[in-house]
């Protein structure tokens, strides 16, 4: 088992993308409407762009990338990007990360995962990994399930209060 170096973040958003699922949804159209920058603004982003040490648990290893806020103009918003188009704007490291979650306090802070043993020349998945990836994501369904039963439980029971109050 892999030492845990910093809680691993809760995710939620794109968890389907390393079984099939995907990240390049119609999210950008407003980014690709602000237009692309010059060469010079987009190598300066390249530049000033931070990566941050990795950290892992016992199925993904995980870093964050901080991008300059300007940057910010040309990204997708309410959706995470797909790998060719975040290499697109800039972003570069070894093959299979996925741009799984935004870091919500911090905009320019782009949350990236990778199954653990991932090969980082191919991007391939060792398939000793795949079934606890697969599980993984099973229980990442379950948490969003109970986590929207009881947002939907909350708000019955508000409206309930509301309705016994007149």
């Amino acid at each position: 088992m892999a030492v845990v170096m910093e809680q691993a973040p809760m995710f939620v958003n794109n968890s389907s993308a390393l079984l099939g699922g995907g990240g390049d949804h119609d999210g950008g159209a407003a980014a690709a409407a602000a237009g692309a920058p010059d060469v010079e603004v987009q190598a300066s982003w390249t530049e000033e762009t931070d990566y941050s040490e990795k950290y892992c648990d016992d199925i993904y290893e995980y870093r964050r990338v901080t991008v300059p806020r300007d940057m910010l103009r040309v990204l997708p918003v309410g959706r995470t990007m797909a790998e060719q188009e975040w290499r697109r704007h800039g972003i570069t490291m070894s093959r299979g990360w996925e741009h799984y979650d935004h870091h919500s306090p911090e905009a320019n802070v782009l949350l990236f995962r990778r199954v653990l043993g991932t090969c980082p020349k191919t991007g391939g998945i060792p398939p000793e990994m795949m079934e606890k990836v697969a599980q993984r994501e099973l229980y990442i369904a379950e948490l969003v399930r109970a986590r929207e039963g009881m947002i939907a439980e909350q708000a019955a029971s508000q409206e309930q209060q509301q309705g016994d109050m007149f």
